[in-house]
This record gives structure tokens, C-alpha cells and sequence, in this order.
């Protein structure tokens, strides 16, 4: 399935980038080292296209925000032979 048009707006790695309405939360994730530095992640997925994203909330971090966590990843180069 495509992502909706709403999902493509959304800036991530920008703390305080809004959502949109039809994220729904999941909840929290929990990290061990993330909570002992008082950064939460909560997890979300979009009724309307099903786009998995997460938000991180860390005040310290600029960067902090919405990430996909449902993107394919990358394909990998194929490594050169040495001959």
C-alpha cells in the first residue's frame, strides 16, 4: 500500500514536526539507556494508509521527532571482487 499524502508531510528528525489526525498511538517503547536519559519513544501507525511511524521525545536533541520504522531499507551494493 502507498503512503497517503498526509503521511508524505510529515518532517521527520525534527523535534515538534505535527502529525496528522489519523496516527493512532500504539504506546510507549521502552529502552533502558533512552529512559535513563529521559527520552521516550512512542510508537504509531496511520489508519488511512498504515504507515508505521515512531516519535521520539527528547528536548536536548533538535533531531529528535517522527522516523518511519515501516521504510524499506536500502538495497545493499554488491561488493567488488578483488582479483
Amino acid at each position: 500500500m502507498e503512503t497517503c499524502e498526509k503521511c508524505e508531510a510529515i518532517v521527520p528528525n525534527q523535534r515538534d514536526a505535527p502529525g496528522h489526525e489519523h496516527l493512532i498511538s500504539l504506546g510507549d517503547v521502552r529502552s533502558l539507556e533512552e529512559g535513563r536519559r529521559g527520552v521516550t519513544r512512542e510508537a504509531f501507525t496511520c489508519a488511512q494508509c498504515g504507515a508505521e511511524w515512531d516519535y521520539r521525545h527528547d528536548k536536548r536533541d533538535p533531531s529528535s521527532g517522527w522516523s518511519r520504522c515501516d521504510a524499506a531499507p536500502q538495497a545493499a551494493e554488491p561488493a567488488a571482487n578483488a582479483a
